[in-house]
């Protein structure tokens, strides 16, 4: 996971681009689940969007922890 965490950090505006990018894709999939009564992911996109949502979340709470 090492190798991982050192390439998303190596790029400077990759970490904010995957973070918001799968708030908004699942965001959008929840207003349409919602809203239109429609299926915009299915559960073969959602699943890889949700695990990278929480890893995000996890390197960066790692980060803001170790600043601190």
């Amino acid at each position: 996971m090492d190798k991982l965490e050192k390439l998303i950090y190596s790029v400077k505006h990759l970490p904010s681009f995957l973070y918001f990018g799968s708030v908004g894709l699942i965001g959008y999939d929840i207003y349409c689940d919602i809203i239109k009564e429609t299926e915009f992911l299915n559960e073969y996109t959602e699943t890889p969007l949700y695990i990278l949502f929480f890893y995000i979340t996890y390197l960066g709470l790692k980060n803001l922890k170790k600043n601190k």
